[in-house]
């Protein structure tokens, strides 16, 4: 009985300091966030927030691993609404644009990627959250070759221009009317698949 109260608390302290980061990340950035303003703003302590996720670096990869395991639930749901792996395409294109895809963790998440990092497990952690996005693309395009939809000879390389692409779309258009985005989203995914086709 105690030790499941234990449990209970333990876990909780450690969703107060996710939610709390998540929070500070999203308005101040990664870079000017600090594990000091995590402590505070959670009403935590640096012991607890050291437990629980050793370095600032780690406690920002489990809020983008929970983030990630939430959209791609979302994703599989919508999934099955497709009834051919171009909708499929389009519906996940479409989807990374309007959940934003993090966003707006966004300022955050390239401020973490393009810096330095202690070890080489964060690269490692960042690399396949990367991948898992590219990876969805491979899906895609390889079910479409077997189904006769289109003939991809590289569908690797075409799924990671696909990845980059509409992530650079949904970073540097957030300042438009997301029905002109929609519009740019839905015509890039026309494009896209005449041109591999």
């Amino acid at each position: 009985m105690d030790d499941n109260f234990f449990i209970v608390g333990v876990k909780k302290l450690r969703e107060k300091i996710l939610k709390a980061a998540k929070e500070l990340f999203i308005k101040n950035g990664y870079n000017a966030t600090t594990t000091g303003d995590i402590v505070k703003y959670s009403g935590s302590s640096k012991g607890n927030l050291y437990y629980h996720f050793k370095t600032k670096e780690n406690l920002f990869l489990e809020i983008l691993n929970i983030e990630d395991t939430e959209w791609y639930a979302k994703w599989r749901e919508e999934e099955e609404k497709c009834q051919s792996n171009r909708e499929k395409f389009y519906l996940y294109n479409e989807l990374s644009l309007k959940t934003e895809f993090y966003y707006p963790l966004q300022t955050a998440i390239m401020e973490f990627y393009t810096g330095e990092h202690e070890s080489k497990h964060i690269e490692e952690k960042i690399n396949e959250l990367e991948q898992r996005y590219v990876n969805t693309y491979y899906e895609i395009f390889s079910a479409g070759n077997r189904e006769n939809e289109w003939n991809i000879e590289d569908v690797e390389s075409v799924s990671q221009i696909a990845a980059t692409t509409i992530n650079g779309i949904i970073t540097f258009t957030n300042k438009i009317d997301i029905k002109k985005r929609m519009e740019l989203m839905e015509r890039f995914s026309l494009i896209f698949l005449k041109g591999v086709e």
